[in-house]
């Protein structure tokens, strides 16, 4: 299988972007994704977890006011603050269909002032529709590395979301928590940003 390593922590292979391509022309006919995009270092941005490695990557392939369509590669469970449940939100809803491994997520929702969870699992061949202003976690991937997603997005307002604390209940909106370090994070794993 003809594998490319994009930059350190970012490696595809041929049967990524075919199920890419399939689930293109399956879920988002309108867009079309080639060999040569898809292993180009200039698309693809390593997102990293606290500890400043990258846990999963994004392509995007469109990005307008009305949709957001993008590739997901990941790595690690998306855990913000380390072991400790930190539930966030999204500016839009979106469906992420699963083309190769899948994933664990825990569901939070608040009901009379109370805190409850869900763990769901989502495997290849499935989709995963997350409404807005649902507070979730992706808690496991089940093939680090090859567990692959087409992330279709609606139309959201950004800066429209935040956190949840699963102890208490309250919700912080995301610009009145900043990382001040998440940004310097982002640079040091992704040379392309290095060199602007």
């Amino acid at each position: 299988m003809e594998q490319v390593r994009i930059i350190p922590g970012l490696t595809v292979d041929r049967e990524m972007y075919e199920r890419v391509v399939a689930g293109l022309t399956e879920h988002a006919p309108e867009e079309s994704l080639t060999w040569e995009v898809f292993t180009s270092e200039d698309g693809w941005t390593l997102v990293p977890n606290p500890d400043g490695v990258g846990y999963k990557a994004e392509l995007v392939l469109r990005r307008s006011p009305d949709v957001t369509i993008k590739v997901n590669l990941w790595m690690r469970p998306d855990l913000r603050a380390g072991q400790e449940p930190q539930p966030h939100g999204h500016p839009w809803p979106f469906t992420a269909h699963v083309l190769l491994g899948g994933y664990d997520e825990q569901r939070y929702e608040l009901v009379d002032g109370k805190v409850s969870t869900t763990t769901m699992t989502h495997s290849a061949g499935g989709a995963n529709h997350l409404p807005l202003h649902v507070f979730h976690e992706v808690t496991d991937i089940h093939e680090p590395g090859r567990t692959v997603t087409l992330m279709i997005c609606g139309k959201g307002t950004k800066g429209d979301w935040g956190y949840l604390d699963p102890v208490t209940g309250t919700i912080t909106a995301n610009q009145d928590m900043p990382d001040p370090t998440f940004k310097q994070r982002m640079v040091a794993i992704n040379p392309r940003m290095q060199k602007a």
